[in-house]
């Protein structure tokens, strides 16, 4: 007993009574529990890639990995990603960024509305401003022109305090009237403002 004890080929699942198994037993073993290691793997990896994809606990703004671009090239859908301002979640009449309607075709851009000044809760349009990432031009070619997508922060711009994960809202009193910065430890982005009144796809 204490030579099968010590043999590695003793199967230790077949109860006290230990069984020694023979070559091609212990390939068949292995290749069983390779099969296994490779489907939980794909698996893991199917179920990371749908996670992803659906976006699901905002995990493209979120995670550690989120980037901008993961947050908004495929923007979300009413009513957006949920900000945080001094610890607290704000609500869609603080600030919002949702993706533009897909019925007009927009889905791509990405509508971010804040109150204004920043903290208000702006129940109309007229107490908010409303600033826009078009980066395929669906909602006219000059947004998708005046998109800065790499760009260094002014050197008098301020957080605003909204975050979104690692984002953060910036805003510069030099051309705030005109953009708005989202800022990110890998990089910033310049979204530009849409003139109040613009007409909206009905």
């Amino acid at each position: 007993m204490d030579e099968a004890r010590q043999d590695p080929r003793v199967c230790a699942h077949q109860g006290p009574q230990a069984v020694i198994l023979d070559n091609g037993q212990m390939q068949r073993l292995t290749a069983r529990r390779l099969r296994l290691l490779v489907i939980a793997g794909v698996v893991a990896i199917g179920l990371a890639a749908a996670i992803w994809q659906l976006n699901v606990l905002e995990v493209r703004a979120r995670s550690p990995f989120a980037t901008i671009s993961s947050a908004f090239d495929t923007p979300p859908a009413y009513p957006g990603y949920r900000w945080s301002r001094d610890g607290r979640v704000v609500g869609e009449f603080e600030l919002t960024t949702i993706a533009g309607p897909s019925h007009c075709g927009w889905q791509s851009a990405t509508m971010l509305f804040i109150g204004w000044p920043p903290g208000t809760i702006a129940p109309t349009s007229e107490q908010s401003r409303f600033y826009i990432r078009d980066p395929q031009g669906v909602f006219g070619a000059s947004y998708r022109d005046r998109l800065m997508r790499k760009v260094t922060l002014p050197g008098n711009a301020r957080s605003s305090g909204y975050r979104l994960g690692a984002m953060e809202l910036y805003l510069s009193p030099d051309d705030q009237d005109e953009a708005i910065y989202v800022v990110t430890p890998s990089g910033a982005e310049r979204w530009p403002r849409v003139p109040p009144r613009t007409p909206l796809c009905a």
